[in-house]
C-alpha cells in the first residue's frame, strides 16, 4: 500500500485564508513545508482517493494528482473541507470531456445530502459518470480490491454523520485512517479488536498539536501519544506499525518544524503535503 498525502491542513489551511498569527505569517515568509493545504489522501496511485475537499483542484494544479486515473472516492464526512460537491459535479457530461469511466463515490447518508444538493444545483446526475454508494456504521465493504470498514468518528454532529476508515489492501496491508475526529470511544476499539486488527500505519488527527485542551470533535499532540500506546497495549500496533499525525491548525501553535522536532521524539511522522509517499510494503518514506 502507498499513502500519498495531498493536503495535511484543518479547514483554514496553512497559512489561513484571514490570519495574521505567527504560524501563518512563518508559512508564507518560508513556504515549502509550512504550507499545508486541505486534507486529501491517495492510495496507489489512484485506486483510491479519500476526500474532495475545496483544495483538490490545488493538489491537481500541484501535479500531485490526476483525478482522470481515480479510480474509487472513500468520503469521511460533509464538512466543505473533506467534501466540496459543486466540483466534484464537474465530472459529468457537458464538463468533462474524453472520460469513459465511472467515478464510484462511497459515504453516509448524511454526506449523501450534500453530495444530492450538488447536482440538484447543477439540475441533473449523470449516472454513467458517477454513481454513490451508501456506507453504514460498523460495516464492511469492497471498494476496488480493498476491504474497507467504517467506524463512527467523534466529529460533526456526533450521530454517525462522519466517519473514518479501515483500510485493508490485497496484500493485507492494513491502515487506520482517523480525520476528522476526537479520541476513539471504547466502542470503537471493541470493534477494532473484535476483528483483530493490527495496523501497519495510523494516521492520527492532530489539530490541536499541543494545545492543552482537548476538543471533543479533534485530537491534539497529548491524545495522539495516548492512541499509540492504547493501541499497543491491545495489540492493535505493534513496534513496527508507522505513525503518522495529520490535519493540522494554525491554531495549534507549531509550525511543520516545530511539530516534526517534536514528533520524532516519540517515533510519529509529522505529514506534510507533498508529492512523495508513504510507503507501507516497505515501511519508509520514499
Amino acid at each position: 500500500m502507498k499513502v500519498t498525502y495531498l493536503g495535511t491542513a484543518a479547514a483554514e489551511r496553512v497559512p489561513a485564508i484571514f490570519c495574521n498569527c505567527r504560524i501563518c505569517r512563518h508559512a508564507m515568509e518560508k513556504k515549502g513545508r509550512e504550507i499545508r493545504t486541505q486534507t486529501q489522501a491517495l492510495l496507489d496511485d489512484g485506486k483510491l482517493l479519500i476526500d474532495f475537499p475545496g483544495d483538490s483542484y490545488l493538489h491537481r494544479l500541484s501535479g500531485r494528482v490526476d483525478y482522470n486515473r481515480v479510480e474509487a472516492l472513500l468520503l469521511t464526512h460533509w464538512h466543505s473541507d473533506h467534501f466540496y460537491g459543486e466540483d466534484l459535479a464537474y465530472r459529468m457530461s457537458g464538463y468533462a470531456n474524453g472520460i469513459t469511466t465511472q467515478l464510484a463515490v462511497y459515504g453516509n447518508a448524511y454526506v449523501k445530502g450534500f453530495y444530492d444538493r450538488a447536482f440538484q444545483l447543477e439540475g441533473r446526475y449523470d449516472e454513467q459518470r458517477l454513481t454513490y454508494h451508501l456506507l453504514e456504521a460498523y460495516q464492511k465493504t469492497w471498494i476496488n480490491g480493498y476491504e474497507v470498514y467504517s467506524l463512527p468518528a467523534q466529529h460533526g454532529h456526533f450521530a454517525e454523520d462522519c466517519f473514518i476508515y479501515v483500510i485493508k489492501d490485497p496484500t493485507g496491508k492494513t491502515l487506520l485512517y482517523g480525520h476528522d475526529t476526537g479520541y476513539l470511544t471504547e466502542e470503537m476499539f471493541a470493534f477494532l479488536e473484535a476483528n483483530k486488527f493490527i495496523f501497519d500505519c495510523v494516521s492520527m488527527d492532530c489539530t490541536g498539536q499541543t494545545n492543552a485542551d482537548q476538543m471533543a470533535n479533534h485530537m491534539n499532540w497529548s491524545q495522539n501519544i495516548q492512541m499509540k500506546q492504547e493501541l499497543m497495549d491491545r495489540k492493535l500496533a505493534t513496534e513496527k506499525t508507522i505513525f503518522v499525525a495529520n490535519h493540522f491548525s494554525h491554531n495549534g501553535g507549531r509550525t511543520y518544524q516545530e511539530m516534526a522536532d517534536l514528533s520524532a521524539s516519540e517515533m510519529i511522522i509529522t505529514a506534510y503535503d507533498r508529492g512523495g509517499e508513504l510507503s507501507l510494503s516497505r515501511l519508509e518514506i520514499v
